[in-house]
């Protein structure tokens, strides 16, 4: 490979890693960062604009467990719902491009819906990015 041809690769390698999202953010229950619901979003690279979203319940330091979601909508906020009390243990209810996931922080799980709940209760917050930051956001979306 010649200097020049070597120059120009370097100069293009950044252009790789631009652009690309890493980023985490928390729902702490009762304020308490040991129990939590934890989304980290990452991208394979600039050009695409699916995320993927890794979902985690915590209840530390009793247990801890989650689900990676694959092709998330990057600019779409991911809704968080309090479920109603028709479920064998309380759960949350995250709604992320109109798939569904039931959150259990009683065992620490995170599974997908088959269809969408009837009543997925009240939204208590989103995670979205506000001002360039991912973070949770309180209140209705």
């Amino acid at each position: 490979m010649n200097t020049s041809a070597r120059k120009l690769l370097l100069l293009l390698i950044p252009l790789t890693l631009s652009g690309c999202i890493s980023d985490t953010a928390s729902y702490m229950i009762d304020g308490d960062h040991n129990h939590a619901i934890t989304l980290t979003r990452s991208q394979n690279g600039f050009w695409d604009d699916k995320l993927i979203v890794s979902v985690v319940a915590a209840r530390q330091p009793d247990c801890m467990g989650g689900l990676e979601l694959q092709g998330v909508p990057g600019g779409d906020p991911i809704v968080l719902h309090q479920a109603p009390g028709e479920y064998a243990e309380p759960i949350y209810i995250l709604d992320a491009a109109d798939h569904h996931y039931a959150i259990s922080t009683d065992s620490c799980q995170v599974q997908k819906f088959a269809t969408a709940p009837a009543d997925l209760g009240p939204a208590i917050g989103s995670f979205k990015t506000v001002a360039g930051k991912f973070q949770y956001v309180a209140g209705k979306p």
